[in-house]
C-alpha cells in the first residue's frame, strides 16, 4: 500500500459525499490546512495504519528544513507526549475550523508557509483551550477536544497567526511521528538491508532514485523542487500492492499551496513506475467539472487526447499501443459520476500504460500496470464504495465500471 493509492481510492469514494473531502484532505496532507474540513483522528488512525505498512517511512524531523528541526526537537519532551495524547483523544469529526480561509489567507499561507520553511517562526503560540465556553472567549485559538480551529468571524487572520497555525500543525505532526519513532527506525534499518541487496544486484541507490525523480519534477511540472518539502523512502519487497514493492517513493510537498508530486522509481532498473499529482482542487473540480451521466461518455473520449498528450509530450512515451480504453464508475441510484477517469494504453504484450485524469483535463496518476489488473482494481474500488455507501446511509445501491 501506499499513501498514492489511499488517495486515489479516496478521489473516487462516494462522489459527492462530504466524508471524502475529509479523507482526501488527510491524506493529502496529513492534517488540516486553509479552513478545509478533515478529520486528526481519521488522520491518527490512517498514520499508524500507514506506519504498519511502511509509508511513514522517514520522521518529519529528517524532511523539514534544519532549523524547523531545530525548533520541533527543543520542545520539552512532556510537550510532545500531551499533543500526542491529544490527537488521539479527539472525535471522528474533528479538525474542521469556524469557517474557511478566504482567497486572500489561502495566498498568504502559501508565502508565508515557504518562509516558515527557511525560519520565519510566530512571535507567540497558538492558543489552545478544552472547553467551548473558553473558546469563545477568543478571536482566534484551537478546542482541543474537539480539534477546532477557532478563526476570527469578521476579519482575516493576520501574518501572525497563520504561522501560528502552521507551527501548531508542524508540531502536531512531529508528535505523531515521535510516537512511532521506535517503529519507524526498526523498518528503516530493514530497508536498509533490502536496499543493499539491491544494489549489490546492480539496483540504483536511493540517492540515484531522487535525481531520476527529480528529473521527471523538472520534465512533467517543470519544477525543481525548491520551496517545497522532499521526503523518499524504500518499498521493500513485500510491500502491497505488488507495483510499488521494490521501488523508491520520492515525494515533493507544497502545503502552503495544497500541492503535492508522487513518483515511484523501479529500484532495479531506476524506470518510472508510476506518479501522482494532487493540488488540492479536487472538490472545487468536482463541483464544477464533474458530468453527468448522459454527458460522461463523450468525455471521457475525449480524455483519450488528454492522455495521450501527457505519455508522447510530458514522459516522451512514443510506444505503439494495440488498445486504448475509458473507464469511469457511476453509482445508481442517481448516476453520480466519479471524479476521475482512467484512460489505459495496452501493448500488444499485454503491459499498458494507465492515465487518470480529471475531467477537467488535468492528469492526476500515471501507472506502469495490465489490462486485467486496472480492471481488477476498478471493481474492487466499484464493490468497496459500494459497500461503504450502504454501511453509512443503510440506502442500497450499486457502482458500476463504466467502459469506453
Amino acid at each position: 500500500m501506499k499513501i498514492t493509492d489511499l488517495q486515489k481510492a479516496v478521489q473516487e469514494i462516494d462522489f459527492n459525499d462530504g466524508k471524502q473531502e475529509e479523507l482526501l484532505q488527510t491524506l493529502q496532507a496529513g492534517k488540516r490546512r486553509g479552513g478545509r474540513s478533515s478529520a486528526l483522528r481519521i488522520a491518527a488512525s490512517f498514520a499508524v495504519c500507514l506506519v504498519a505498512v511502511g509509508i511513514l517511512s522517514v520522521p518529519v524531523r529528517a524532511v523539514v528544513s534544519s532549523l524547523v528541526k531545530e525548533r520541533m526537537e527543543e520542545q520539552p519532551k512532556e510537550e510532545v507526549i500531551k499533543l500526542a495524547e491529544e490527537i488521539q483523544n479527539q472525535s471522528t469529526e474533528a479538525n474542521s475550523s469556524t469557517r474557511e480561509y478566504t482567497a486572500g489567507e489561502k495566498e498568504r499561507r502559501g508565502n508565508l508557509y515557504a518562509q516558515y520553511l527557511e525560519g520565519l517562526f510566530p512571535e507567540k503560540e497558538l492558543v489552545r483551550v478544552d472547553s467551548e465556553e473558553a473558546a469563545t472567549e477568543h478571536e482566534f485559538c484551537f478546542l482541543t477536544t474537539t480539534g477546532v480551529f477557532y478563526l476570527p468571524a469578521n476579519r482575516e487572520l493576520t501574518d501572525e497567526e497563520i504561522l501560528q497555525q502552521i507551527d501548531f500543525e508542524k508540531k502536531r505532526d512531529y508528535a505523531l511521528e515521535e510516537q512511532n519513532a521506535e517503529e519507524i527506525a526498526e523498518r528503516k534499518e530493514a530497508q536498509k538491508r533490502q536496499i543493499k541487496e539491491v544494489t549489490d544486484a546492480g539496483g540504483i541507490t536511493e540517492e540515484q532514485a531522487v535525481e531520476i525523480a527529480t528529473g521527471y519534477l523538472r520534465q512533467v511540472f517543470g519544477l525543481d523542487g525548491n520551496g517545497m518539502e522532499l521526503n523518499h523512502y524504500y518499498n521493500t519487497s513485500d510491500s502491497t500492492p505488488i507495483t510499488v514493492a521494490d521501488t523508491y517513493c520520492v515525494n515533493w510537498s507544497d502545503m502552503g499551496n495544497y500541492r503535492y508530486y508522487y513518483f515511484h522509481i523501479d529500484a532495479r532498473s531506476g524506470s518510472l513506475r508510476s506518479l501522482t499529482y494532487s493540488d488540492g482542487k479536487n472538490i472545487e473540480v468536482q463541483e464544477t467539472k464533474t458530468p453527468s451521466e448522459a454527458d460522461a461518455p463523450a468525455k471521457a473520449e475525449a480524455m483519450k487526447g488528454v492522455a495521450e498528450r501527457f505519455l508522447r509530450e510530458k514522459l516522451d512515451i512514443q510506444d505503439d499501443y494495440q488498445e486504448v480504453k475509458t473507464y469511469y464508475l457511476v453509482r445508481t441510484p442517481g448516476g453520480s459520476v466519479s471524479r476521475l477517469v482512467d484512460v489505459l494504453f495496452v501493448r500488444e504484450d499485454g503491459s499498458a500504460d494507465a492515465v487518470s485524469c480529471r475531467w477537467d483535463g488535468v492528469v492526476s496518476d500515471y501507472t506502469v500496470t495490465t489490462k486485467e489488473a486496472c480492471e481488477e482494481s476498478l471493481a474492487s474500488s466499484a464493490k468497496a464504495i459500494a459497500e461503504r455507501h450502504t454501511k453509512e446511509t443503510g440506502e442500497e445501491n450499486e457502482v458500476e465500471v463504466v467502459e469506453n
